[in-house]
């Protein structure tokens, strides 16, 4: 917590010294240090100030306080192009996309033109959603106003076409550009790797470096993951290989790709040799690695290894992550250790939709139907958005164990009626006792 007198020393500094204070509070989530410092620069008169009121909207947005942000932006003059690039950029940041699209579409019902700092926010809000239609209308936009010529622009429709996996229109985007940088290098290699051409990433990028695009380290850190999914051991070494020759240096993310890939391969004893071994070249793992480790400590067998693990995590304090928290849970509900999952989970400020699955699963896994319907029914109260098919998947696994038809018919025509889920596994026909589907229905799904 923050005291207010931490920013009295200030009172009468530079606007400099408040837009700091802005951006400490907005990394660190200091929501009522936020609060004291907005009612101050208020009473003085100058939170009405744009550059002031852009931060506060970033602030707000981060805290999750999206009323009091929307009140900033409606304050901002209509026509004032920071109001509408701040908020759709902070939205898009924050991975609340579909507000963004609001806003953007907002945006346009004002006659606003849109303009080369927005494209490539409402653009990555299109990637995430997997929107090729509107991303498809924003890339006409974007030629109509001659932005096709901006580097940051033309990365961000790279990025957009290969989350929605148009990955050909991605590479004519970027063969189109005149100077083709390593940040839009970068966005094509990753798309390739994305939907596994990784042989055609490392051609990419073979045939750029002879142009002058030299790669860096994020270009091979994403060429190794890539490898390493497709658990090809000789590739991966190669571009270490590669990576010092080019004067670049491995990194945490190096190993942690490798040992998220090894892994995902079921590599699990190689995946430990790994990770000791990045210890041993004096890196420290960072919560990415320690969440992609976890997965493979999920059995009674690897568990003591998941104890140690957890261990690092609070001594390095990546234990609050959201994403190891998440795979925390994940491996104490596995191994049956529901206790444990749970007060993870309950201790939780921030849950993802990993957390929520992990710990109705872990429920219904073991027994705790009723538990699980319960959770199941928390989350459809407090964060129906994180729900998707997986979690329809458990709260259904938990009324098939327990052979609880009629809910588990009300859950299925819920899942596909309100939601728009249809599902992709074979164990929605409940079979506990009575069945509510045929094996023809389930096969018709």
């Amino acid at each position: 917590m923050y005291q207010l007198s931490k920013t009295g020393g200030l009172m009468h500094s530079s606007s400099g010294k408040y837009t700091e204070l802005i951006e400490l509070f907005t990394r660190d989530r200091a929501l009522q240090s936020g609060r004291a410092l907005h009612a101050y620069l208020l009473v003085n008169g100058l939170a009405c100030l744009t550059h002031f009121a852009s931060k506060f909207i970033v602030f707000y947005t981060k805290c999750r306080r999206f009323s009091d942000a929307q009140k900033l932006f409606d304050k901002i003059p209509l026509r004032n192009d920071r109001r509408w690039i701040v908020l759709i950029g902070a939205y898009a940041r924050q991975g609340f996309h579909y507000e963004a699209m609001s806003v953007f579409c907002d945006m346009q019902r004002y006659g606003v033109r849109p303009n080369k700092f927005v494209l490539p926010s409402i653009l990555k809000a299109c990637g995430h959603l997997s929107d090729h239609q509107t991303g498809k209308k924003i890339h006409a936009v974007i030629l109509r106003f001659e932005y096709d010529s901006d580097a940051f622009v033309n990365t961000a429709l790279i990025d957009m076409y290969s989350k929605c996996r148009q990955i050909e229109k991605a590479r004519r985007v970027f063969d189109g550009m005149a100077k083709k940088d390593v940040v839009a290098l970068n966005a094509m290699v990753s798309g390739y790797v994305q939907h596994g051409f990784v042989k055609d990433a490392l051609r990419l990028v073979e045939e750029t470096h002879v142009m002058g695009a030299k790669p860096n380290v994020v270009t091979w850190n994403t060429l190794i993951a890539g490898f390493s999914q497709v658990d090809d051991d000789s590739m991966v070494s190669e571009m270490f290989r590669l990576m010092h020759v080019t004067g670049a240096e491995p990194d945490v993310v190096s190993y942690t790709s490798v040992i998220s890939g090894l892994v995902q391969n079921f590599r699990n004893k190689e995946a430990f040799d790994t990770f000791k071994k990045m210890f041993e070249c004096g890196l420290y793992a960072s919560s990415a690695t320690i969440s992609s480790l976890l997965p493979a400590c999920a059995t009674t067998a690897d568990f003591r290894h998941g104890k140690e693990i957890h261990g690092y995590a609070v001594v390095s304090g990546v234990e609050e992550d959201v994403f190891v928290r998440s795979a925390l849970v994940d491996m104490y509900a596995k191994c049956g250790f529901i206790c444990e999952a749970r007060t993870l989970f309950h201790n939780m400020s921030e849950r993802n939709t990993v957390t929520w699955n992990s710990m109705i699963f872990g429920y219904a896994n073991h027994g705790y139907c009723n538990e699980a319907i319960e959770l199941f029914n928390h989350m459809v109260k407090e964060e129906e958005n994180k729900i998707d098919h997986l979690t329809f998947t458990a709260a259904l696994t938990a009324c098939s164990h327990r052979g609880m038809v009629e809910l588990g018919q009300n859950l299925f025509d819920r899942m596909q009626q309100k939601f728009g889920i249809r599902t992709k596994v074979r164990a929605l026909c409940l079979h506990g006792g009575s069945s509510w589907q045929s094996r023809e229905d389930c096969q018709g799904l």
